[in-house]
């Protein structure tokens, strides 16, 4: 295993006019770390003195954060694993940062187990007064060793819940930071951002069939995008269900910000392209990255609905099998594929014509 020391940056010419506020990201070995943030102008030097161990690679990306326009891509570097005391630079838009660094070689731990023990170990009590550590790191723990346990159960939140098996898929150690972070201080660090649920959800019983795990960061994703209904364990009906509508843009702006992906894209196929935008979903997953399809939930279980509408959110896993059909036949196509929902793998096997009719549109990033 290697550790990657970052040791200082400076600026010899930012971005901006005056100071520029810089965001420094870290991706080791695909998953997004902590961000780092200061403000640096001409001459001036940041001292890092951070520690990040890996295997393969790590990815370091320089924002220039400005507002209400967007952010400015001030460059990036990958850092493999060869020893080295060396730096890389960041040029881009007008910038010039040096950042300098080493690599040196540590004894392998498992990324995983060492942010459980982690946790485990803090002294630091958790503020959500009806979650139980023990049953938490419980959890957590089954959680990891199999990604399919994540599980909206009852509840309508089908889009946080399918990021959130992403996460736990692709990024285990993360997830755990994550966990203990939101337990310990009601609050973490997305990509971007804090994100933080409402007092009212903190202080609220766990809802009954879903895991405490799943019910602390999953409705915390979902509290967050709520503005005018928040949730609650006790809401029901109406309410229940308008709090839990996942949107495309929120979708987008989770991959983005949760899942770290640079590339999000929503194609609709409310009109047509449901073949293309599976190919669509094919490539994002073959460049590493996630594809979630909004749906009418019958494509999954139940009987066909009168009439089909976009009401669930489910995480492509591939093994896309497309059979367009021939041309002067109407919906002579068929398609199959495989997806996560309701904790557990789908097989999906449909003609073209009821795909069509069960399919929205898809959110991708990479």
């Amino acid at each position: 295993m290697r550790q990657l020391i970052l040791k200082q940056m400076k600026c010899y010419e930012s971005e901006d006019w005056g100071a520029d506020e810089c965001r420094l990201e870290i991706f080791a070995d695909g998953a997004l770390q902590p961000y780092l943030k200061t403000s640096l102008n001409n001459g001036q030097a940041w001292t890092l003195n951070r520690t990040y161990n890996f295997r393969n690679n790590i990815d370091i990306k320089l924002w220039d954060e400005d507002s209400p326009d967007g952010d400015d891509f001030l460059g990036s570097a990958r850092i493999e694993t060869g020893i080295t005391d060396s730096a890389v630079s960041f040029t881009q838009d007008g910038a010039n940062y040096k950042l300098w660094y080493q690599v040196v070689e540590v004894p392998d731990v498992d990324p995983v187990q060492a942010a459980i023990a982690a946790f485990e170990r803090s002294p630091q009590p958790g503020v959500w007064p009806y979650i139980e550590k023990a049953a938490l790191l419980a959890d957590i723990r089954a959680t990891v060793l199999n990604p399919f346990a994540v599980n909206q159960s009852y509840t309508p939140f089908c889009g946080p819940t399918a990021i959130v098996y992403e996460l736990v898929s692709k990024q285990p150690a993360r997830y755990v930071s994550i966990c203990q972070s939101l337990y310990e201080t009601g609050q973490f660090q997305s990509r971007t951002k804090v994100v933080r649920p409402a007092d009212g959800l903190r202080n609220s019983k766990v809802r009954d069939g879903i895991s405490v795990a799943d019910w602390m960061l999953i409705a915390t994703l979902r509290d967050t995008e709520n503005l005018v209904f928040p949730v609650d364990a006790s809401s029901s009906g109406l309410v229940n269900n308008i709090a839990g509508i996942t949107t495309p843009w929120e979708m987008k702006g989770w991959i983005y910000e949760i899942l770290g992906y640079d590339q999000v894209n929503f194609e609709s196929t409310f009109i047509y392209g449901e073949f293309d935008a599976m190919r669509s979903a094919q490539a994002a997953r073959k460049q590493g990255g996630v594809a979630f399809l909004l749906i009418d939930a019958s494509m999954l279980q139940g009987s066909a609905p009168a009439i089909a509408y976009p009401n669930h959110w489910v995480s492509y896993l591939g093994n896309l099998q497309i059979d367009d059909g021939v041309w002067y036949q109407h919906d002579s196509g068929h398609i199959r594929f495989d997806c996560y929902s309701w904790g557990r793998k789908y097989s999906v096997d449909l003609g073209e014509g009821p795909f069509e009719d069960y399919m929205w549109g898809i959110v991708t990033g990479y």
